[in-house]
């Protein structure tokens, strides 16, 4: 039985059933690879590798020289270069015929024997695996050295959440734009952007009709206590501040809704005016009043109003399916607003989507939300951080728990996988990671990363921008991988500065008149 066409070399050494060595042959070396399939033959089925890692020598050259004249004698010899070897390092997968024609996973149980052949998959194989004929899969991109074999992803596995992991550069906003416009466009799902930096909302990533900008806005009868303590920025040691403010706003939006109508006064100002009222009614009753307390609240109800006076607007909807549409690619711009801000508004969504599905899947259609939804968190280490407690990070982690069961997939973005929470992080069961230098990065995902191996780790760094190794359950098995472009984000690439400034230099105009070009 032959398992391919291509001799790529020989198993040699010591096996396992997870792993073998080979020696590569000459014919091998040309198409030999990280990221390559191969296969060889065990009690005549042939088993399904990926070749992880290659390494060059020739045993004339040891590491263990350490004078510069044995080389230069060395290589003064015209037969020295018929000593050089390739030698190849494979992590064996499954049985090659199960995955192919049934996408079952069958891991092999004895040892691959020394001298046996291993051979290059045909693209017949590699096709019918990352493949699928099934709705629920979309295509993000091609096998890399290998363009027509392309690679699908599950997306009913996104449920079980995603990390997208890259240096800045990498291809991370490339990876969510192809992601999110297939989703969309080819399934006709949700998709639910927080873009900080404001790129994806000046793309046109889907369809017109296809695609909405949300502007962070929150209406006040929406929002929890957190959140506002969140935007007022009431410190966790002034308890005093809190509970003045508690007790005001539970009292304020209780007699809100019991109004059923909009009060001739927004419900900031009537907030503080309970504050006030309540500072009064209880100097009259000869309670104790902390004066210094309630001063600090009616001053940071000020700078609310000052700093997030458009977040806070009572003009919005408080239906969430008027906010996020369903079947479309909703992007939150977040760029106008500080860190704080975003917290509030990232945690207050997800907050609502948790809730509202888990109405709509208990059976509640009035008050639920009706479609499943893929949320995406850009700068996930900034609003998920591995050594602070955020209203993000809370909400994000209840989602990694039970989002599954409601319908709720979280993408975590980031190019500081470090920083990011790690007990969130290693609830993503699928990640696409990109290029990544640090080496404490590495090593923090490789520790959340299960079927990450430290052969495929050490190709992180070599990656070129838009390579990925994609594992999880969101694909058959591990791939390394060419996302492909996505046109619509090429209005996001870095800033020509030395153009503009050769621009401006040549203008003879005003300052005023230059003020109003549009560069």
């Amino acid at each position: 039985m032959k398992c391919g066409n291509f001799l790529v070399g020989w198993i040699i050494g010591e096996s396992s059933p997870s792993k073998s060595v080979i020696i590569i042959s000459d014919e091998g070396s040309k198409i030999a690879r990280a990221g390559l399939y191969v296969a060889a033959e065990v009690d005549n089925e042939c088993i399904l590798g990926i070749l992880e890692k290659i390494v060059s020598g020739n045993p004339l050259l040891p590491e263990e020289i350490s004078d510069s004249k044995e080389v230069e004698i060395l290589t003064s010899f015209p037969d020295l270069t018929k000593k050089l070897y390739k030698r190849g390092y494979v992590r064996w997968l499954s049985k090659l015929e199960p995955l192919a024609s049934k996408g079952i996973i069958e891991a092999p149980r004895i040892p691959i024997d020394p001298s046996t052949p291993v051979y290059s998959v045909e693209d017949y194989y590699l096709k019918k695996i990352f493949g699928s004929e099934e709705n629920s899969w979309i295509e993000i991109g091609s096998l890399v050295g290998q363009p027509d074999v392309r690679v699908g992803i599950n997306v009913n596995k996104l449920s079980r959440h995603l990390a997208i992991l890259a240096i800045t550069g990498g291809g991370k906003s490339n990876t969510v734009c192809i992601i999110s416009k297939n989703i969309v466009e080819k399934l006709g799902g949700t998709v639910v952007i927080f873009d900080i930096h404001g790129e994806y909302s000046k793309a046109e990533i889907a369809s017109s009709r296809n695609q909405k900008v949300i502007e962070p806005r929150i209406h006040p009868l929406s929002l929890n206590l957190s959140e506002l303590i969140r935007l007022m920025k009431i410190p966790s040691n002034a308890t005093n501040q809190e509970r003045i403010l508690r007790e005001a706003w539970h009292e304020v939006i209780s007699n809100v809704k019991k109004s059923k109508s909009t009060p001739n006064n927004t419900i900031i100002n009537l907030l503080k005016e309970k504050i006030r009222n309540m500072t009064d009614s209880k100097k009259r009753d000869k309670t104790k009043v902390d004066i210094k307390a309630v001063n600090g609240v009616l001053n940071r109800i000020d700078d609310l109003e000052e700093n997030y006076r458009d977040i806070i607007d009572e003009h919005t909807h408080t239906n969430l399916i008027n906010i996020i549409e369903p079947r479309k690619l909703n992007i939150f711009n977040l760029s106008s607003i500080d860190e704080s801000g975003a917290d509030a508004v990232v945690s207050h969504y997800l907050r609502r989507i948790l809730h509202e599905r888990k109405l709509w899947k208990n059976g509640e259609r009035t008050n639920g939300y009706p479609s499943p939804v893929i949320t995406v968190i850009e700068e996930a280490h900034v609003l998920i951080p591995k050594d602070s407690n955020t209203l993000t990070k809370y909400w994000a982690s209840r989602i990694a728990r039970e989002g599954r069961k409601f319908g709720i997939g979280l993408v975590l973005v980031s190019q500081r996988p470090k920083g990011l929470d790690p007990n969130v992080l290693s609830q993503t069961n699928n990640k696409i990671i990109l290029r990544i230098v640090e080496p404490t990065d590495q090593k923090y995902v490789r520790e959340a990363s299960e079927q990450l191996s430290e052969d495929l780790l050490e190709l992180l760094p070599d990656l070129n921008p838009g390579e990925a190794i994609v594992i999880g359950s969101m694909v058959k098995i591990p791939a390394l991988v060419k996302i492909d472009y996505c046109k619509s984000l090429s209005t996001s690439a870095d800033i020509d500065m030395v153009k503009e400034w050769e621009f401006l230099a040549q203008q003879t105009m005003s300052l005023d008149d230059i003020k109003n070009l549009v560069l």
